[in-house]
Order: structure tokens, then sequence, then C-alpha cells
């Protein structure tokens, strides 16, 4: 069967990142003859893809929805509607049924069947399996588990996996079908390579237990490696970025990858999230000389009350306690991501993250960056019941368009953020304008 996979358009805007979801369902169709196509890399998307359904004649289509919106970023882009683009071209080119899948789309399955009648079928969470599963079953998907599908105008699921997807029984991701060094030039982080899926931790905000499961399923290191090494060899990646929500949880299996990394003398960097609670110097030092050159923390509050109620398995002293080791490494580019008025706020947080913004900045320079991020509501998660019982949300309003929580007994401070965030921009530009003046005397 021809099978044509693509890639939801973002817009244009966003960095092009490696479809690590794509390829790995291209990696697992068995029997078919599979195209895959990003409509983030090219020009015109809509041209690119009636190109394609011209061209190859897919008797199935698969779309993958990754993203619903920019999530919490400052500046909000919601990518959703651009789905219905792609349909519109596919409706008019093509007479293959539709399937969509991906984590944006997971999040929010049965509202996008219903909203979405030009979509024929929903592979709900992991699909490595179930694609290839119902490919073979077209005609018969209720037979398919972790399915929606339509019966005389009436949305149906098949019912829930029996089981998570092996990690180690699957293809790993396809990456020829896509041109790795499309996505090198751009952002550093583009290319990704998977450790483990599911997450044992509790973050309110935290999506990730409900896509992948709360049990981890970890890869062998060694194939781990292999598979680094083959981007580094056959794609000449010298960069890229562990996708794990956590790195370093379990810490055992992570120092198994960095050993491994350095035994067999892997020339590439990479970057990963890493946990404070589950690292100490020793952690830091291995992960520095396995390659790591971009430290990515989230500890998302500084007072422990605030981190407590965010569901974080970490305290101030941890956060602190690798902070004061950081300075160890030079060449290590450091990020923090920080929420502004979350569940908990109190002054006593605010000050204490100023502080800490302050102070490391002045330890660690230029290499130490800070996102201030907005809570984005999603379904599924912890943070959903706390906006309910706030009365931030209603039980009816639709989070497919996006809702974002802000503490209803802190709002004030919020606005003193807003304010913070201004100087900090004002103060930028004035600097530029100073370094390009004396750039041109």
């Amino acid at each position: 069967m021809r099978v044509l996979l693509i890639q939801a358009f973002l817009g244009g805007n966003e960095p092009l990142v490696f479809p690590i979801g794509l390829g790995s369902l291209a990696a697992n169709l068995v029997g078919h003859q599979v195209r895959v196509l990003d409509t983030n890399l090219v020009e015109s998307p809509r041209a690119a893809l009636a190109e394609a359904l011209a061209e190859f004649a897919p008797e199935a289509i698969g779309i993958s929805l990754r993203n619903i919106d920019s999530t919490n970023k400052r500046d909000v882009v919601f990518y959703y509607p651009l789905l219905g683009e792609l349909l519109t071209v596919i409706e008019r080119y093509a007479r293959a049924p539709v399937i969509i899948g991906g984590s944006g789309f997971s999040m929010f399955a049965r509202e996008i069947m219903e909203a979405e009648p030009r979509l024929d079928l929903g592979v709900h969470l992991e699909g490595e399996e179930t694609l290839q599963q119902l490919l073979e079953r077209l005609d018969r998907p209720e037979t398919v588990a972790s399915v929606f599908y339509r019966r005389d105008g009436v949305l149906h699921f098949s019912g829930p996996l029996q089981g998570p997807v092996d990690l180690d029984a699957i293809a790993l991701p396809e990456r020829g079908a896509l041109r790795v060094g499309d996505y090198r030039a751009g952002f550093a982080d583009a290319i990704g390579v998977e450790t483990k899926r599911g997450c044992p931790l509790s973050c309110v905000y935290c999506i990730y237990g409900y896509l992948n499961g709360k049990r981890m399923r970890l890869r062998d290191p060694r194939l781990i490696v292999d598979e680094i090494e083959a981007l580094v060899r056959d794609h000449g990646v010298e960069r890229f970025t562990f996708v794990d929500s956590v790195f370093n949880l379990p810490r055992a299996h992570a120092e198994h990858i960095c050993r491994e990394l350095v035994a067999r003398g892997v020339r590439a960097r990479w970057s990963a999230w890493i946990n404070e609670r589950h690292a100490d110097a020793a952690f830091m030092a291995l992960a520095v000389r396995a390659g790591c050159v971009h430290a990515i923390f989230s500890p998302d509050a500084i007072a422990d009350p605030t981190l407590q109620r965010l569901g974080k398995d970490m305290r101030r002293a941890d956060i602190l306690r690798i902070y004061r080791l950081l300075s160890r490494y030079p060449g290590l580019e450091v990020s923090y991501n920080f929420f502004r008025n979350p569940p908990g706020q109190t002054l006593g947080n605010l000050l204490s993250i100023l502080f800490f913004v302050l102070r490391a900045r002045l330890r660690l320079g230029r290499r130490v960056h800070f996102e201030f991020s907005v809570l984005r509501i999603e379904p599924h998660t912890g943070l959903h019941r706390i906006a309910l019982e706030e009365g931030v949300v209603d039980p009816d309003d639709p989070l497919l368009y996006p809702r974002y929580y802000t503490n209803p007994r802190t709002r004030h401070l919020d606005r003193v953020f807003d304010a913070l965030l201004w100087l900090k921009g004002r103060v930028g530009r004035l600097r530029a304008r100073r370094a390009a003046a004396a750039r041109s005397t």
C-alpha cells in the first residue's frame, strides 16, 4: 500500500525540529511503500502537499499533529487551524482515508475528531504498532485497539491499548526519508534521540504521564549509542538533544548512556533536561565528559511551598546545590525555566526567583539563560483540576483553544513580573543601540 505520512504545518516561524515521531512511524510500517513529507521544510506547504498527492497517489494518508500551539511561550501561536488548510488540499487531490495521530492529537482526540469530519480515523497515543495493524484492517478499525473511527456518521473509540510499546522491539526512527541536514542548519537542538518513554513524576502541568504512561520504559543504552553513532557517521550530526522529559531519571540509566558515549569516543555534543534532585557533582562531571554542552533545568519555582504545590519532586536545597556546581564547567550552557504566577505562588517565591536570577547572572555570565513561562491549561493534568477548583476555567470550557493559568490570589504579582520584563527588554534595547553606535564610530 502506498502511504503518505505528513508532518502538520506549524506556520513557518518555529525552529525546524526533526519529526522523530513521524520517523518512527515510517520505520515501523512493514510491507508498505512509504513517503514522508514535512510541510515545515518547504516554502509552500499547500503546493508541496498537492504535488506529493498527485505524484504519489497514496492509498492511505497519515498526519502527525505534534503541537496544537506554542504552549507556554510568551508569544502564543495557535497551530491547530493550519490542520484544516492541509485537509482542504487533501480533500481536493486525494480520495484515500485520512488517519491522524501524534501527541497534539492524542491530548484532544475526541474533540478534534468531532470538530473535523474530514478525518476518517485517529490513532490515540503511541502509534508504531497501531498504525501497522490499522492499515491491515482499514475495513475493520474496531478490531484495532486505540483507534477512533466512524460508523454511519457516529464517532466511536475501539478501546485502550492492552500494553505500551516495547521500545527495544521497534525499529529506530527512519532518518533517510527526511534529509537530516535540512534540520541541522538552524536550531541547535533540532535532532532528537529518545532514551525512554514514561515519567513517574507528578508535575501538575505536565501531559507526559498521560501520553507515555507513568512507568518508565528504558531503551538499551548500547542501542541508544548505536543510534547516535549512526547519526554522526551517516548524517554528519555534530549536535543532538535527548528528547526525554527528564534525561537523568533513572540516574543509573543516564550514567550508563554517558559511559557508553565516553567508551566509544563519540564526538558529538548534546543537550538534555536534567532534574536537580537526581544529579550531583559526579553526574554533572560525567555528563560534561560525555559531550553535554547545554544543561536545561526546569525548577519552575524556588520556594518549597510553591514547588510542592507544583508537584515537583525537588526542593530549594536541590536547586541551589546543583547551581553551585555549574561554575566548574565554563563551557556548559545553562538554561532555567520558571513559571510567572503558578499555583502556590507567593511574594517570597517571586523574590527568591529574582534573587536567584541576579545571582546566577553574576556567577555564570552570558552562558545562563532564563525562560519565564505562562502555564497552558491542558486536559488530563493536575493543573486542570486546580484551575477548576479555583474557578479559572469551567468544566465545559474547550481546552483545545488555549487557556492559561494565572494564580487568582496573586494576580498583582503577575503585573509586577510584566513590569520587570518590560524594563529588562528596554535596558537590552538601549544596550544594543549603544553597541551599534560604538561600532559605527
